[in-house]
């Protein structure tokens, strides 16, 4: 099983193209571009001895942060290092024999999945309906099988499975006993997050689990934070039995106290609501593409009728991009793109068309 290539990999384009990582624009990781919140930094600064000591194996100060921040008991939240380490953690422990994902979606399913020894089904989103979730995915969950995984709005497409579609997918999960993970990392970009996520249904459904991470929406990616939600809680006994100590760095423990930052929340809804209208409007006025109408913080196109290699050509202009050619139902034509601050977003507008209609 072959590591997944992601976007955000700065340092190998850097040695590649000899130059500095700060010279690169990378549109290729999905990260709010406000950068990490003042509060957070003015924490790290005053509180730099704490890596002195090990972290607490409990984590209780950052899972009481994130207790308090959805108003749940904090017997239903397990950490990790990175959302991707949940992920792995959870179906390593819930041991599916067969599992359902779509395709394409993030990779990072695939590979837990058959790392636990699962069978993996596929649903092929449609590119004649934008890679939207249909009615007819109900039909694809069938008795037989023991996990669905959703990410939602999904990665790369950035579509959005709505509060009532999802229900729909729950009660059918839950009638069929059948378990159902959505990873809801990118859920804090969408227009209205509370009417989307599925957290006020944790406890009335057992068969529920819940990805998030801080890692995008508060711009700590290099921290590698993420949680899961579940009121199976032998499960995440299971899990708490069976991980490494101290998978969490003592600097990344204080990361909860960015959910109470309610300034930079503010701050961060009003820039995903202007650029991506603005980001979206300016990428539809552009020749020889088609873009999906984005929900999250990132875009995927697709290069109509051209042999161009985007990427590089867009790399010659020190801007970096994520290429969708290794997603299960996407072919090189398709790239996804992060939404950034309006300077970054002209830039990428401008050097796109030269690279479109040079020659």
């Amino acid at each position: 099983m072959k590591k997944a290539k992601h976007g955000g990999n700065i340092y190998e384009i850097a040695q590649r193209l000899s130059i500095k990582k700060e010279e690169i624009i990378d549109f290729s990781a999905n990260i709010n571009p406000l950068g990490v919140p003042k509060s957070f930094k003015k924490a790290l600064v005053e509180n730099m001895d704490v890596i002195e000591n090990y972290p607490d194996p409990e984590y209780n100060t950052l899972i009481e942060d994130i207790a308090t921040y959805h108003g749940l008991e904090k017997e239903y939240i397990t950490v990790g290092n990175g959302a991707t380490e949940v992920i792995f953690s959870m179906i390593s422990n819930l041991k599916p024999k067969k599992s359902l994902i779509l395709a394409p979606t993030f990779l990072e399913y695939e590979r837990a999945l058959l790392r636990s020894g699962s069978y993996v089904n596929y649903y092929y989103l449609k590119e004649e309906n934008n890679f939207q979730v249909d009615e007819q995915f109900l039909e694809a969950i069938d008795e037989k099988l023991d996990l669905v995984v959703i990410c939602n709005p999904n990665n790369p497409t950035s579509q959005l499975i709505g509060r009532e579609e999802m229900t729909k997918i729950l009660e059918c999960c839950k009638k069929k006993n059948i378990n159902l993970m959505i990873d809801e990392a990118f859920t804090d970009f969408v227009d209205d997050p509370n009417s989307v996520s599925m957290m006020p249904f944790i406890k009335d459904y057992d068969n529920l689990y819940i990805i998030k991470a801080l890692t995008k929406f508060y711009a700590l990616a290099g921290l590698r934070i993420g949680y899961g939600i579940t009121v199976n809680v032998n499960l995440l006994e299971k899990i708490k039995d069976h991980k490494e100590p101290w998978t969490i760095n003592s600097y990344a423990a204080m990361a909860g106290m960015v959910l109470k930052d309610k300034d930079y929340i503010k701050e961060s809804r009003a820039w995903i609501l202007s650029e991506r209208a603005y980001f979206y409007d300016a990428l539809k006025k552009i020749d020889k593409i088609k873009v999906y109408k984005p929900a999250s913080n990132y875009i995927l196109f697709q290069l109509l009728n051209e042999k161009k290699d985007i990427r590089e050509a867009l790399l010659q202009k020190k801007i970096l991009i994520r290429s969708c050619n290794n997603y299960k139902n996407l072919d090189p034509s398709f790239y996804r793109i992060a939404i950034k601050n309006r300077e970054q977003n002209e830039k990428f507008i401008n050097a796109f068309k030269e690279v479109l209609y040079e020659g």
